[in-house]
């Protein structure tokens, strides 16, 4: 049963202010989806340090192609038929025609593809099936707030270090390095295993990345989707307290006060959606 779902945003501060919303979902009452555009390069800067934040939120490219790649990708989930991974699979090739459409000559960086992550469940018969791309995930707890199961940041766990070894982020060429060959890039081997990580860009690698499987589910077991933003918050024990004793308005103070008060690991935008199984 859905119990709530919700995007939080942090734009009420000057700096956020008019920045695009670049999750998205959809939920019903026993299925759900989070897609999350990735954030673009902001337009005419190469080198990030010799901007400031105010700069690079201003030169942000309005309207969001990630924007409008995630509600795309919504509207193809709910109308694709098949396993909750046969949409994520559909989900690519509609990304694949949007950037056929909007992206020549992509140069990785401010003509990059538009990508976006998702993850989705389904629950029937205590069942909870799921698939995810990289860093949205889906977790399950129980009715006394015990971790019973969780997705990987794929990206965290497995692609970001080898990624920080390239150089910082402010740097065209890290940027660029990291976006054409650790993703979606099954053959990106270093220490005997696969570095790169997925995003739904339309390259056709991209369904490597899908990950998908099935967990039994016990009776008032919550099972929640999220994106990347509320990753830091799942292991609290203040954040899984707020979860079993659920109060709508309650929960929404709590979540704002924490974004507030620490916006780089509590994250400006984050989704959740939380089930409970009756």
């Amino acid at each position: 049963m859905l119990i709530y779902k919700k995007t939080f945003a942090q734009t009420d501060t000057l700096s956020y202010t008019n920045f695009p919303i670049e999750d998205q979902y959809y939920a019903n009452n026993n299925e759900g989806v989070i897609v999350d555009g990735v954030t673009r390069d902001p337009i005419g800067v190469l080198n990030y340090s010799m901007y400031t934040a105010k700069e690079m939120l201003d030169k942000y490219p309005k309207p969001s192609g990630s924007e409008y790649l995630a509600k795309e990708l919504v509207k193809t989930f709910i109308s694709t038929q098949g396993t909750l991974k046969e949409k994520l699979v559909s989900c690519n090739q509609r990304s694949k025609e949007i950037n056929d459409e909007l992206i020549s000559n992509c140069d990785y960086l401010q003509n990059d593809y538009f990508g976006a992550v998702a993850s989705c469940l389904k629950l029937k018969n205590n069942i909870l099936n799921y698939a995810y791309i990289c860093d949205c995930g889906v977790i399950v707890y129980d009715k006394n707030g015990k971790i019973k199961f969780q997705t990987t940041d794929d990206k965290l766990t497995i692609s970001d270090p080898y990624i920080e070894k390239l150089g910082s982020w402010d740097l065209p060429e890290v940027r660029k390095e990291t976006h054409k060959n650790y993703r979606n890039n099954p053959n990106m081997i270093i220490d005997n295993h696969c570095v790169s990580y997925g995003s739904l860009t339309g390259q056709k690698e991209a369904t490597y990345f899908i990950k998908s499987g099935f967990v039994t589910l016990e009776k008032d077991d919550l099972a929640i989707l999220y994106s990347d933003g509320f990753y830091n918050y799942l292991h609290e024990k203040e954040f899984i307290d707020e979860l079993i004793n659920f109060d709508e308005k309650h929960f929404e103070e709590y979540i704002n006060k924490k974004s507030l008060a620490d916006l780089n690991n509590f994250g400006r935008e984050k989704t959740i959606i939380i089930f409970k199984n009756n």
